[in-house]
């Protein structure tokens, strides 16, 4: 029982760290990977004679023109000279990193950003636990784009049936990249009448909307009136017989169309997501598209499914999608 007490509460304490770092600005989200990277370094350091982390230059309050060399704090303290006051050095703005161990320093700076819960773990964290953060934060980071290729044709998905505006943030990811990327009218017909796409005399990224392309909710009153009675739990066998095959023929075949010419699918994670968006993102994942989760509406990393995650190409916070998406353009 206290092996699974002690599983359970880590990955707790694991699963809130990444919350937190999910809710930081990106700013803050580099410095606390400058110093995840910092202590690895200090972590792996096993040179007696070597009294710097490899990437020493990095850690925020070190001051590169004097942190070293032969006068520096370290070579006094080494040589035994503690003449030096402490509050003489410069230590770019980092007050904390004025107080006792290097490790105690760290973790009084991480606590400015950090719950204290959060601050603990990383600081008692093995070095695989830290690099694990590190990747966490070049995920999130908008402009890091490794592993990340420039896509042909980005399809816009997330909840339709449950949201209170599924159209608003996709006319705003329309707009952003221009009317010349949008695929509509007769092209957008073929493609989800017979699944033929032509891309001539589209800019790229193509952006694919399926409320283009799903018009039954909006021109077929028998299918409004269906899916009131399904919302409501009030449909019979025939009518649920009629409406299951709009839905796949009107809804599902179109947006499976959609997504085969797709190569990244862009889910706008609000807490709305049904059934539909898990299927096409996992459509996404096994054709080996990428899957951008756009985390809005407050929602966090805790609230993806794990099981979702090993298909994730990349987490974008709030408005930090537009700095993103514009190393598409």
């Amino acid at each position: 029982m206290n092996t699974k007490r002690i599983i359970r509460e880590f990955v707790e304490d694991k699963t809130n760290l990444y919350d937190e770092i999910v809710s930081l600005s990106p700013e803050k989200r580099d410095e606390v990977k400058t110093v995840l990277r910092n202590l690895i370094d200090v972590n792996n350091d096993t040179d007696e004679d070597e009294d710097k982390p490899h990437n020493w230059k990095e850690l925020p309050g070190y001051n590169p023109e004097y942190f070293y060399d032969e006068d520096s704090l370290f070579a006094k303290q080494r040589d035994g000279d503690e003449s030096e006051d402490l509050n003489e050095i410069s230590y770019g703005g980092i007050p904390e990193l004025k107080a006792g161990g290097f490790f105690s320093k760290i973790q009084k700076w991480l606590k400015r950003y950090l719950t204290d819960k959060a601050s603990d773990f990383l600081i008692n964290a093995s070095a695989d636990e830290m690099k694990d953060t590190i990747h966490l934060i070049n995920v999130l980071d908008p402009n890091d784009m490794g592993g990340v290729f420039k896509p042909k044709a980005i399809y816009l998905g997330g909840g339709i049936d449950f949201a209170d505006d599924a159209l608003s943030w996709r006319t705003k990811v329309e707009e952003f990249f221009g009317p010349d990327h949008v695929v509509k009218g007769e092209r957008l017909l073929e493609l989800v009448t017979d699944g033929v796409m032509d891309f001539k005399g589209l800019d790229s990224p193509a952006i694919l909307n399926p409320l283009r392309a799903e018009t039954v909710r909006d021109e077929d009153v028998e299918f409004q009136q269906l899916f009131k009675s399904w919302k409501s739990d009030e449909l019979d066998d025939e009518s649920f017989k009629i409406f299951r095959e709009k839905i796949r023929d009107k809804i599902v075949v179109q947006d499976l169309y959609m997504l085969k010419v797709c190569d990244t699918n862009l889910i706008n994670f609000d807490g709305t997501a049904g059934a539909g968006t898990f299927g096409e993102a996992q459509v996404s994942a096994l054709k080996n598209s990428q899957v951008i989760v756009w985390l809005t509406n407050g929602k966090k990393l805790s609230n993806v499914s794990p099981w979702m995650m090993p298909s994730i190409t990349k987490i974008i916070v709030g408005d930090e999608i537009w700095s993103f998406l514009e190393n598409f353009k």
